[in-house]
């Protein structure tokens, strides 16, 4: 029988998550600078570990009768930065299955992502006690957004400048990954500034 913890730190938790989250990102960052067969692994190993605490998180706010952020906000915003681990691990495995290396392009929108981790841990460690800085950080994330929607296009085109039709679907798809974790994260913003008014 589950005993429900008086004490449970849910900001700590997410905290975890969100750093953890961050750290897959820097993984893939490191895989697209070099992508031996031990740096792909990491992306697996720390998305498979961010995935962990956002079971714990879960499990967590199922089992406890009142928390600290409300029960939705909290299960939404979890669910919302591990997309972020999520694409990065994805970006990896379909290089793999496409058989292709990561690019500048990938790169450099990669960077952009961890930007936005970056900026997502930040508004996470200080959701309790500093809300003027999630507001500020959760702003500058949503931009980011913007940016790395810019690097897609600009990728894009660069791709269709080529008349390697296999190599254009391959990459579009992979870059595709990146612009889709960039939505993720500008939704994670919007959920931290409908938290911090709330709480």
């Amino acid at each position: 029988m589950f005993k429900r913890k008086e004490n449970l730190d849910f900001y700590s938790i997410l905290t975890q998550q969100a750093q953890t989250i961050r750290d897959t990102v820097d993984a893939l960052c490191t895989f697209c600078e070099d992508p031996t067969p031990e740096n792909g692994d990491l992306v697996k190993s720390k998305e498979q570990e961010a995935d962990q605490i956002r079971y714990q998180l879960v499990d967590a706010i199922n089992h406890t009768f009142i928390t600290p952020i409300d029960r939705d906000d909290l299960f939404r915003l979890s669910t919302s930065i591990d997309d972020l681990a999520d694409y990065a691990w994805t970006t990896v495995k379909d290089l793999h299955i496409y058989d292709i290396l990561p690019d500048k392009n990938l790169h450099s929108m990669a960077k952009i992502l961890l930007q936005m981790a970056d900026g997502l841990l930040i508004c996470v460690k200080n959701l309790k006690n500093n809300h003027a800085v999630v507001a500020a950080e959760a702003n500058k994330v949503k931009k980011l957004e913007n940016v790395l929607n810019v690097r897609f296009h600009e990728s894009i085109a660069e791709l269709f400048t080529s008349d390697d039709f296999k190599k254009i679907l391959k990459y579009r798809e992979i870059y595709s990954h990146m612009n889709h974790a960039s939505d993720k994260g500008d939704i994670s913003a919007d959920l931290l500034q409908d938290i911090v008014v709330k709480l």
